[in-house]
């Protein structure tokens, strides 16, 4: 790469990685070997000579190559949101110096700098070269155990992979002067004419075929997103109940519901029409259940088929919230006295189940109950449903949470974490700002960053997406659908497709 010139520009003697990227397109893979070799050996050298110091944020603004391709590293941490991407999704960001940790930002700087992203999923169509792969994956593997263990090792990979080249360059100059004698005594071949034609055919398929393929899988929106499977058993995502005055849309088998402008109105979940059921004043807390869709006034508990849009009051509601978990329904009296109810589904008779309680992001699983305690400092616990055998199952300070496949998804407002119900097996999942976790088979959904931006990421973590890029507040996710409040259209509700797609204001 020393004396390439195409590292100038405009007089510059040198430019970060990400200037380069932003002003030339993705880089070759020997340049990309070579800074990221020489990354390796800077930071091999300042470990010996101070084992316990800060090395300096490995990140494309803090990259810096010069016109003869010397690289330096500039010694300053770069704040998490900025780093987010260059942090490995189970090491707390306080462990950013920890070897692994510098072994998962050198992938990700190669992918960089070979796609000009920062996407994981879009690795194996976008970087052309193999062997570069090899080493991006041997950085990135979701599993930490398949990644190199520190960089020495990513060194010593990147010396053979430099070996094997100089051998494969060797044997194909020798190769091509032995063809090259050959050609010419088989110049006038009409035969071999014609099969250079088909070769050359074959070759431009195959070239074009994977550019085709690789743009579009960077131009689709939001691929790999599944939408929420429907639950027979539950009135809504566990995700959902943690909107501010409850759930705010539901769905069905074939429809999907929600609550706007005083009414309740039903959308076609493929072309997106949408009809109001019925006008109902002061609305909240929408669930679908056994063929009726449930929501709660401010005396009562009404629901509606929407076959037939007959609407009847259920029971009273107290001025509480409505939930349905494993077909059994709750009333949890929260404006006036705190208890907790079940509602008998025949006779509608509500019989208390404990005292006074205060209770965020209720649920109920497997006959317990499972909430944030604010008389606790807002740590998450559990109980029998007469509040009995109260356990304290995570003790930090949390937002909101929800309960997925055995697990609780929980946001503190600074990070998103995964762990068991029992509170075991912590692990953070998103190291940046992180509000309203709602997951499902289709993945996890939440409000991330300080921007509030609408984002989506794998169960394993390994791919992320925004679906909305403004200031989002409550969402529901309904099926294919996502309902939210536009905080950049003074809080009005809109309408967008988990990919993306689709993302417009709901009017009646």
């Amino acid at each position: 790469m020393r004396g390439k010139s195409r590292f100038t520009w405009n007089g510059k003697a040198e430019r970060s990685v990400s200037e380069i990227v932003t002003e030339d397109g993705p880089l070759r893979s020997g340049d990309i070997l070579h800074i990221a070799e020489q990354l390796c050996l800077l930071l091999e050298s300042r470990r010996l000579r101070d084992p316990d110091g800060q090395r300096g944020s490995i990140h494309p603004d803090n990259v810096v190559v010069s016109v003869d391709g010397d690289v330096r590293l500039l010694d300053q941490n770069l704040p998490l949101p900025t780093m987010e991407a260059y942090l490995p999704p189970e090491l707390d960001w306080t462990d950013r110096d920890a070897p692994g940790a510098r072994v998962y930002a050198l992938g990700m700087l190669m992918l960089y700098m070979a796609t000009g992203q920062e996407r994981k999923a879009e690795a194996d169509a976008a970087v052309g070269s193999r062997p570069l792969l090899a080493l991006i994956e041997g950085c990135i593997a979701f599993n930490p155990q398949e990644r190199f263990r520190d960089t020495k090792g990513l060194l010593e990979a990147i010396g053979r992979e430099g070996r094997v080249g100089k051998r494969v360059l060797s044997a194909s100059l020798a190769t091509i002067g032995a063809l090259s004698v050959t050609g010419l005594l088989l110049f006038f071949w009409h035969a071999g004419s014609s099969r250079g034609g088909a070769m050359g055919e074959a070759s431009a398929f195959e070239s074009g075929y994977a550019d085709g393929y690789g743009r579009g899988l960077s131009d689709a929106p939001g691929i790999g997103i599944a939408g929420a499977p429907f639950d027979a058993h539950n009135g809504n995502l566990s995700g959902n109940l943690g909107a501010e005055g409850g759930p705010l849309a539901a769905y069905s088998e074939d429809s999907v519901f929600f609550l706007l402008d005083e009414g309740v109105f039903q959308m076609d979940p493929y072309t997106g029409a949408a009809q109001v059921l019925t006008s109902e004043d002061g609305a909240y807390g929408l669930h679908y259940h056994d063929g009726w869709l449930y929501y709660c006034t401010g005396e009562e508990i009404v629901r509606i088929d929407p076959r037939t849009a007959r609407r009847e009051v259920f029971c009273d509601s107290r001025g509480g919230q409505l939930y349905i978990f494993d077909d059994t329904l709750y009333l949890y009296d929260s404006a006036k006295t705190g208890y907790l109810y079940r509602i008998d589904p025949d006779t509608r008779a509500l019989t208390q189940l404990n005292g006074a309680m205060e209770y965020r992001c209720l649920n109920v699983v497997d006959g317990r109950l499972y909430y944030i305690d604010p008389s606790r400092g807002d740590c998450i616990c559990r109980s029998d449903l007469d509040g009995g055998n109260e356990s304290l199952i995570s003790s930090g300070a949390y937002e909101s949470f929800c309960v997925y496949d055995g697990s609780l998804y929980a946001a503190t407002g600074d990070r998103l974490m995964r762990m068991d119900l029992n509170g075991g097996n912590p692990e953070i999942l998103s190291a940046l700002p992180a509000h309203a976790p709602n997951v499902s088979d289709g993945g996890i959904f939440h409000i991330s960053g300080s921007g509030r931006t609408l984002e989506w990421m794998s169960l394993d973590g390994r791919m992320r997406y925004t679906v909305v890029p403004t200031r989002v507040g409550s969402f529901n996710v309904v099926g294919q659908w996502i309902v939210y409040q536009n905080e950049e259209d003074d809080g009005r509700l809109w309408r967008v497709r988990i990919s993306g797609a689709n993302n417009a204001r709901i009017t009646p």
